[in-house]
Formats: C-alpha cells, structure tokens, sequence
C-alpha cells in the first residue's frame, strides 16, 4: 500500500498547492530544516479518499515557513505563537495547518499538554490513533519517503483504530470522540485494548478531568458528520453521554433517527436537527431541555432551539389531530423557534406521521409567511384607539387571513371596518 503513496500525494492536491508545498519545502532545506506531510492526508492517500485535511509540520520554525508560503501563494495568513502554528487560507482551496514539531506532556489526566520543541518522532508520537500518525517528507533530500514509527499502516489495512499508548484516554479524554468518529466515518473498527481503554476512562471518570467547553467542542463536530446518529449509539453504549449528563441519551440504533436526505445537508443542518432530537429526548419538558443544554455550555440559540424541540415533542400529538384548522395549526407552532422546525422537518422517521409533519411544513413554507396587508395605522385611521381593541381586531384580522377568507386588501379593508363597528 505504501508504494502507492508517492503518485497519490500529487493527484489528491491541486497542481499549484503541490508545487507551493514543494517549493517551500525547498526554503525551509536550506535552513537544515526538514517539512513533512502527516496525519489525516496520509491516512485518506493511503485510503485513497478525498483529502479533507492538509496537515504541515516543520521541524524548525513553522511560522517562518507559513509567512514565506504566504507571500508566495499571496495568501491569507492566521497565526499562533504561543503554540509555534500557522494557518494558510488559500482561495478557493483547503487550508493549509503548520505546526512546528513537538513534543508533549500531560502534568496531570485531562490538562492541557506541556509543549516543548521536538523532532518529527516526538510529534508522531503525541498523536491520537497510529492512523494519523505517519508522515511523508517533503523537503528535497528524503522527498517522498514515509515514516510509520507506529505501524499505521498495518492499522489501514486491518482497518483498526488503535491508540499509541495505554494512557491516552487517561491523558485526553476527548480522543474518546474523535475513536468513534473516525471508526464510523471510516468504517474501521476499534481496536480491542483501545475499546477497553475507552471503557476503562469512563468508568474511572476520565470525563470530569476536562472541561465541559472542550467536551462540548468535540460532541457537537460529532454532529456535523454524516454517520452522526451511529457514532451517538456508540457513544452511549460506551457510557460516555450519561456520564457528561444524565439526560443526555441516544437510544436509537444506527439508521432509526437521522436527518435526511443526508448528502444534500450542510454541517450546520445535521448539527441542528441531532441537537433538537437531544431536547426532545429529554422527555418533552422544555425546562430539563434547557438545563441540559445550559449544563454544555450552548451558545443561546442552541439553548432555545433544545427548550423548544422539548415543547414540538409535547405538541406533535396535537399537530396530527383530525380536522385541525390551518389557524389551528399557527397557534400550536408560532413563537417556536423556526431553525427547531426546520430541524424537526428533516427527522425522516417523523415523516411517517404524515398527518403532523404535512402540517409542519404547511406552516414553515406557507402559514407562516401570511401576513394581513392592514397595520395598526389603518385601524388608526378609522378611528380606533390604541389599545386591546388593536390586538384584539388584528389577530381577528390575522386567523380569517390564515384561513384564506380575506384574499383581497379590500376584503381585509371591509372586515376590519365590521369588526370596530360592532365594538362601537
């Protein structure tokens, strides 16, 4: 297999981010410094799959090296210095992430790593699963030769996810995430000691090492993915959701709840609709919903958008009752958030309940964008005070619009004058 990665390093780039990989490559040779391409990009030319990541590292200074590929590529150029990393935003391509080699430490489980500069053995060995890390030279002397200190090829080609060491998870919980996103998105499997070390962290309380921010980060990059609904189902089977909260479950098997048609979604979209079937599962109480999402640390619109996904769960059996008028149907769904409802559209197993879900989309494409051509001026101007009589005739206005009895602005003109009239 690895004799195939030579030829694919060029074909899964674009020419013109080859040559600037190997022209700046070239720089960095004559400061003795070496550049590799590790992690992911190897991982996906081996797998021959479409490259999603551009990983750099530098042993010598990566800031260096991202500044002067930034001024060939004219580019745009985002830096860390505390941690030695650079990005590159290429127009119209992927991005390009350097980091100078390192080495790191873990004072204590869950902390974040003691850095310290390292060659490129150091940075292969505090990667999370032998996957990710190989590397491939780049610079000019040793072009195209790959290092495997961990044997991640064997592991490509057995398709396993296996840790580096036995205190990985201990080290950093959150790898407990990205295990089963890449067994899933990948169709490996994790490794047998990996598993039980994953087992083990849970149960040891691992989690409670690391902050919720860094927790949360990593569920909701979870979300994002196609195979989002069979990574969840492993993640609580592993134990890993009951034990960031109690509340938070994903009882289902893989295939059972998920947004669809999935290839036709954004990340933010897959996002948003697991996020509303988490309120719901909550057991239609909007209040544990919140709690729950403010226990993650959610931004507010994702707090809304739980609290309010537990309310739609509480309402879809009214949502599917018999002979519901379309005013009917305004009522139980206005005021709720509308990106909730749109998530709650694409949830295909709900779609078998074709009497409630044709209504939700009835009020999300149609109801509600009815609006009365009449304002609160007109009523002004026929002589209504300010006041409930406003609220009262204008939401009279608003049900016979959603009905379809105004369809004219004079048939809305006639109605409010009947209406004031029989006030007087």
């Amino acid at each position: 297999m690895n004799d195939l990665l030579p030829a694919r390093l060029k074909t899964k780039l674009p020419p013109h981010t080859f040559d600037l990989l190997t022209k700046a490559a070239g720089l960095a040779s004559e400061r003795r410094w070496q550049v590799y391409l590790v992690a992911g990009y190897i991982r996906d030319c081996l797998l021959d799959l479409p490259v999603r990541d551009i990983d750099i590292t530098i042993v010598g200074d990566a800031l260096q090296v991202a500044e002067e590929m930034a001024d060939l590529a004219h580019a745009e150029l985002e830096t860390f210095g505390q941690f030695g990393t650079a990005t590159l935003k290429i127009a119209g391509d992927l991005d390009i992430d350097l980091v100078t080699a390192r080495k790191e430490s873990y004072p204590q489980p869950g902390a974040l790593p003691v850095v310290e500069a390292g060659d490129i053995y150091h940075d292969l060995a505090r990667r999370d699963f032998s996957i990710n890390a190989m590397a491939v030279e780049l610079t000019p002397t040793g072009l195209g030769q790959l290092l495997d200190p961990h044997d991640g090829i064997g592991d490509v080609q057995s398709t396993s996810i296996r840790v580096l060491h036995d205190r990985s998870f201990r080290d950093d919980p959150t790898r407990i995430f990205r295990a089963v996103k890449f067994a899933r998105r990948l169709g490996f499997a994790i490794e047998k000691q990996t598993l039980e070390l994953i087992l083990q962290a849970v149960r040891d309380g691992s989690l409670y090492t690391v902050s919720m921010d860094r927790i949360t980060r990593e569920l909701l990059l979870i979300l994002e993915e196609p195979h989002a609904d069979a990574m969840l189902w492993d993640l609580d089977r592993f134990g890993v959701l009951g034990a960031i909260h109690p509340l938070l479950a994903w009882p289902y098997e893989p295939g059972k709840i998920r947004p669809g048609p999935d290839e036709l979604l954004k990340p933010q979209e897959r996002q948003d609709t697991y996020l509303a079937v988490m309120g719901a599962e909550t057991g239609t109480d909007p209040d544990e919903a919140e709690k729950l999402a403010r226990w993650l640390n959610l931004p507010a619109p994702y707090v809304k958008m739980m609290r309010d996904s537990a309310r739609l769960a509480g309402l879809w059996s009214k949502l599917g009752e018999n002979a519901q008028s379309n005013w009917q149907t305004y009522n139980l769904l206005r005021g709720l958030d509308l990106r909730t409802l749109q998530a709650y559209a694409r949830i295909e197993a709900l779609q078998a309940d074709s009497v409630a879900w044709r209504r939700l989309m009835h009020y999300i494409n149609t109801l509600r964008h009815v609006k009365p051509e009449l304002k609160g001026d007109h009523l002004e101007s026929l002589g209504a005070k300010p006041g409930p009589l406003y609220r009262d005739v204008l939401e009279e206005l608003l049900e016979a619009k959603i009905e379809g009895r105004l369809p004219t602005r004079a048939d809305e003109e006639r109605f409010v004058r009947e209406r004031l009239a029989e006030r007087e």
